[in-house]
């Protein structure tokens, strides 16, 4: 079975003295529980396991419940350590409130009852985690699976990463697209739209949710303002539509990205280029098939550019930089540019196809103090397999060689 490096990074920390709370957040169906059955496989550790999943949301004790049996277990086992790990725990109302209690019991006790923590709700884990736990924590963040895994566990060619997006376990059924889409809605989507937003916010218009999401992903690399959007659904109002926009950025769904300007004001107040961070997400209503989308070199431009930025949008969270785009009056556009602190790096995506990149070298000219980094993405500049393995911390220090 394949192993994230996330793994090792678990578990290393817990191999540290108890300190904190290893908390691994991420997006649905991106091998969380797996990487957790790993490390209970592989590191010999005496754990633990509970899921919070099916419990009541008001069943708060149930948390407490379950940290009794495991001091009892190692109270009646004489053990100097065991773990605890409890996943979807965002699913019951107040969970952090228990697990603080809990945790400060054990440290006051001196007992070495460690603990990991699994989510897949960024909005209801983060939302805890700042309220409750401050300094008890440590996030370990799984985004959706790069190029390198899907080729090493699936055998997945560019061209379907490209297309098909990094779900590991929709994998399986991209030769038939048709159950590939079902499989997409019932899995990811519906959950995600219908039951972790609305756990933690209050959603007035769930369908208009839905509509935004769609357009969204439908649009992704292109820009959109909020008032295009709000014509092409045919509902909502702008302030809604942005607010929805909001949520589906935090959800890790799709993201607003605006325009870059020295000033935070000129930035904000930009149209928005939508990107999903997920071409899977795209590819769901994708008029296009695999196949008839390769032979489309303006439709597979697109599909590289909307790729190209679902990558940097999945790193920007790990590697903490801003993803933005660039486009002077005459509408020449840079597709990517990089924010880190004063430091930018820009990037255009091209995939073969006859597109003019002079906003690129207009970008570059106008910036060109802040520039640490530039480079063109595809058959004329950087390989796609090159791209996708780049160190985005290592760029905002050094020049590319």
């Amino acid at each position: 079975m394949y192993e994230r490096q996330h793994l090792q990074v678990l578990k290393s920390r817990m191999t540290e003295p108890r300190r904190t709370i290893q908390v691994i957040m991420g997006p649905r169906q991106v091998g969380k529980s797996t990487m957790v059955g790993q490390f209970i496989e592989q590191a010999g550790a005496l754990c633990s396991l509970f899921n919070a999943d099916g419990v009541g949301k008001n069943n708060a004790e149930w948390i407490s419940e379950r940290w009794h049996e495991a001091r009892t277990v190692m109270m009646l086992n004489k053990e100097q350590e065991r773990i605890l790990i409890i996943d979807e725990i965002q699913k019951i109302t107040g969970w952090s409130d228990v697990v603080k209690k809990e945790w400060d019991q054990d440290t006051r006790d001196k007992r070495n009852l460690k603990v990991i923590l699994l989510g897949s709700s960024r909005l209801l884990i983060q939302k805890g985690l700042e309220e409750t736990l401050a300094g008890r924590f440590e996030i370990i963040k799984m985004g959706y699976w790069e190029w390198p895994e899907m080729q090493q566990a699936f055998g997945f060619t560019m061209e379907e990463f490209v297309y098909f997006g990094g779900f590991p376990g929709l994998a399986p059924y991209v030769k038939d697209e048709d159950r590939w889409r079902d499989m997409m809605e019932d899995s990811i989507i519906n959950p995600i739209l219908t039951r972790d937003i609305l756990e933690v916010e209050e959603i007035r218009n769930p369908a208009l949710l839905r509509q935004v999401f769609e357009v969204a992903s439908i649009y992704s690399a292109h820009e959109l303002s909020m008032t295009k959007m709000q014509g092409v659904i045919n509902s909502g109002t702008v302030p809604t539509i942005g607010s929805y926009l909001r949520i589906l950025d935090e959800t890790m769904l799709v993201k607003p990205m605006f325009k870059y300007e020295p000033s935070a004001v000129g930035t904000r107040n930009s149209v928005p280029k939508l990107q999903t961070y997920n071409n899977a997400f795209r590819n769901r209503w994708c008029e296009h098939t695999f196949k008839e989308a390769l032979m489309n070199k303006t439709e597979w431009g697109r599909q590289v550019e909307s790729a190209v930025g679902a990558f940097l949008l999945g790193r920007s969270t790990t590697d903490k930089f801003d993803v933005l785009y660039w486009r002077n009056d005459k509408k020449k556009e840079c597709d990517y540019v990089l924010k880190k602190g004063e430091r930018l790096i820009a990037i255009e995506a091209k995939s073969g196809s006859a597109k003019n990149d002079s906003g690129y070298q207009e970008f570059k000219d106008k910036y060109r103090d802040r520039i640490i980094n530039s480079f063109i993405v595809g058959p004329e500049g950087l390989p796609l397999e090159d791209f996708f393995k780049l160190d985005f911390k290592e760029l905002f220090k050094h020049p590319l060689g």
